[in-house]
């Protein structure tokens, strides 16, 4: 056979050749709540078959200038079994050189969770972007600490420009991409995100370019965030319970979109980018956590799943007065509508709970009071007033407006 033809065959025969589809990215999720806290043990069970692997808080370390102050919430055995456990290294330990003396604390805490029998081992450490060759030298010693028991580190997207990040991430079993963060305004009044589906794409090509195997986390939950009456930021609120002692001036809110969340999902379990083995969610649904997606929207999102918006103004009879709620009867949480605009004549009216009622010539204006959590939950109500008609009705006419 003449040579070209040799050539032309070779080249038909790469043409036809097909790339293997790579796998979807596994479901993953973090249990960042107690697992002595009522509910998480339910929520863990009901895990099985969603998600593929938990990964549970299981220490704290805060560098208190001496010492480290260790708080431990995982001891005697793992809360279920195959799970991996997170270290966790707060911002106060962002300036340490990682001396062998500062490192052994920390080692020992190490030695002993690789004990327990996890999957892996994540660290989860605020550290400096500037200084990601001293946390190459902590993840080093820790890895030793750990034996057989996989180190893995919770990275920035970045850090992934940083000249010594592959370095930081190629001695170990890949890594953790961490997408969402909570992005403060310097001042109020302007708008608080904590996911950006644009960035995290960003994020994903460039991790994927590295060639180092990787998994993404990403926000299931919302925060609140106070501002003081000079207009700066005072305290942030991630979890059930705000602090008693303080007084903000106004407050902002924010929660990660499932909608968003769930294209994104689609998207690369569709067509996933190389080196993607998971996304891992922070965190778990867990029932009474309201700073949190429920259940039924983090089912959805895992599979890529939109849910349409059903929110409506709910009105009981009661011998002619009428109970007013406003409902979701959708999956996903919605928006609480600023106004509830009713129509229908009435001789008397008021607002209850999170509304206050304002009378206007188009009609009865349920307004939203300020200082109120904006999302209702799947299958939540909550009340908005009540009123009572001229006559009697078969229906209550009203509008929402955002």
């Amino acid at each position: 056979m003449p040579h070209r033809w040799l050539i032309l065959l070779a080249l038909f025969l790469t043409a036809c050749r097909k790339e293997a589809p790579r796998p979807a990215p596994a479901i993953e999720a973090y249990v960042w709540q107690s697992p002595a806290r009522s509910g998480v043990a339910t929520a863990i069970e009901r895990s099985r078959g969603a998600v593929a692997t938990l990964h549970v808080r299981a220490a704290e370390m805060r560098w208190t200038g001496k010492t480290f102050d260790t708080n431990r919430a995982i001891t005697g055995s793992l809360p279920t079994p195959g799970c991996g456990l997170v270290l966790r290294i707060g911002a106060s330990a962002s300036q340490l050189e990682w001396t062998p003396d500062q490192i052994a604390p920390v080692a020992k805490v190490v030695k002993e969770l690789a004990a327990l029998g996890p999957k892996e081992i994540q660290c989860d450490y605020d550290c400096p972007q500037s200084r990601l060759d001293r946390y190459s030298r902590l993840l080093d010693s820790l890895q030793t600490s750990a034996g057989n028991v996989p180190l893995v580190p919770t990275t920035l997207p970045s850090w992934l420009d940083e000249p010594t990040f592959r370095k930081l991430v190629a001695k170990h079993p890949g890594y953790v991409l961490q997408v969402h963060s909570l992005q403060l305004p310097k001042q109020a009044g302007q708008p608080v995100m904590i996911f950006d589906p644009s960035a995290a794409r960003s994020a994903a090509k460039k991790a994927s370019a590295l060639g180092v195997p990787f998994r993404i986390a990403m926000a299931t939950y919302g925060c609140e965030v106070w501002f003081g009456s000079d207009g700066k930021v005072m305290e942030v609120v991630s979890e059930d319970t705000a602090p008693l002692t303080k007084a903000p001036a106004s407050r902002a809110y924010a929660l990660a979109d499932p909608t968003e969340s769930a294209r994104l999902v689609r998207e690369w379990s569709a067509s996933p980018p190389s080196g993607l083995q998971a996304v891992i969610w922070y965190r778990l649904p867990v029932e009474g956590d309201r700073r949190n997606w429920p259940w039924v929207t983090f089912q959805h999102v895992i599979r890529g799943e939109e849910a349409a918006p059903d929110l409506t103004l709910e009105s009981t009879d009661h011998d002619g007065t009428f109970d007013l709620h406003i409902v979701n009867r959708g999956d996903f949480p919605v928006p609480l509508p600023a106004d509830a605009i009713v129509t229908t004549p009435v001789i008397s009216a008021d607002g209850v709970g999170a509304y206050r009622l304002e009378k206007r010539a188009d009609g009865m204006h349920y307004l939203r009071r300020d200082g109120i959590w904006p999302w209702l939950d799947p299958g939540k109500k909550i009340p908005a007033g009540w009123l009572r008609t001229h006559e009697p009705v078969s229906r209550i006419d009203w509008h929402f407006t955002p």
